[in-house]
């Protein structure tokens, strides 16, 4: 690269990772690579030591690490760090995610996902399976849809939804996260409508090695922040994964609309109609099949709701 510009920009949001943050930097200075690639992390305004040691590492690398410190926290005006605040740094080629509180385990993660986007360009979107962890790394499981390396289809991609593959493990052309369509703006989270947009430009490859970690159940982290939302919140997310999933089928005219539609239908209506306890609804179908599988207590609770005999 001229001037020894990075091939690869690194992107890192962290918020509180104190306990996490350095495994994430950690796998950043780990990977061993024949690119030059830089550092972006990004902290919002973190209350506990996050940011101290975010500054060690940049005053130890300043070469690597381009940092951003926030005084006042933006995620509760604009939960779309990554898109808003962090891409549109990124001087790289492609674009490597990791939040704070995730991680990588190999130090080839980066070398075998370049050198396969390198020699296949129409390749947009590439990701690698990976370890499920506990806040303190016991594996608790994996995220893993294939046991061998291969291509993942739109459809399935679409149809898995957000977590399908560990946003950790992402790697993506840099022109593509600085030039979204406008459905990707239309949901409060980036995972699910990136993954998708990343993926509709070419071809997604996978790596069926595990090369990261997804700690899961991480205090203040968005799933269990998400969980303990209220109905309300959860209501409205779920809305606007249903718009941004729509206008995504409209800007591509239909190519994959029977997997938009399922998605739509049994992944965001259905879970809106389960939280508003609208009974009658999911009697019907296409709802109907979904509803009959919840076990019997919570039904019969449901309908206690709907009757306004019951506090929800």
């Amino acid at each position: 690269m001229e001037n020894n510009a990075p091939l690869v920009s690194i992107v890192c949001d962290t918020y509180n990772h104190a306990p996490f943050v350095r495994d994430a930097l950690d796998s950043f200075l780990a990977q061993k690579t024949n690119f030059p690639y830089e550092i972006i992390v990004h902290d919002d305004a973190s209350t506990d030591e996050t940011a101290q040691i975010i500054r060690e590492y940049e005053a130890k690398y300043p070469s690597l690490f381009r940092c951003v410190y926030r005084t006042e926290n933006i995620y509760s005006s604009d939960p779309k760090i990554l898109e808003h605040y962090v891409f549109p740094l990124a001087r790289g080629k492609y674009i490597a995610i990791c939040e704070g509180d995730d991680y990588w385990t190999s130090p080839d993660k980066l070398q075998k996902q370049i050198d396969y986007m390198e020699s296949h360009p129409e390749c947009t979107f590439c990701v690698t399976g990976a370890e499920l962890v506990d806040p303190d790394k016991k594996n608790i499981g994996m995220v893993c849809p294939y046991d061998q390396d291969c291509d993942i289809p739109m459809e399935e991609m679409i149809r898995g939804g957000g977590g399908y593959v560990a946003t950790a493990s992402i790697v993506a052309p840099t022109r593509l996260a600085q030039n979204r369509a406008a459905f990707c703006d239309m949901a409060d989270v980036d995972d699910a409508v990136l993954q998708i947009w990343f993926g509709s430009n070419g071809t997604t490859h996978y790596f069926a090695e595990p090369m990261c970690a997804y700690r899961f159940n991480v205090p203040g982290s968005w799933t269990k922040t998400f969980f303990a939302e209220n109905r309300d919140a959860r209501i409205r997310h779920h809305e606007g994964l249903a718009r941004a999933l729509r206008s995504f089928d409209e800007e591509t005219n239909g190519r994959w609309h029977d997997a938009v539609n399922y998605s739509v239908t049994y992944q965001q209506e259905y879970e809106i109609l389960r939280l508003k306890n609208d009974v009658k609804a999911l009697n019907r179908m296409p709802y109907r099949t979904l509803y009959k599988q919840l076990p019997l207590k919570r039904r019969i609770r449901m309908h206690l709701v709907h009757m306004g005999l019951l506090k929800r």
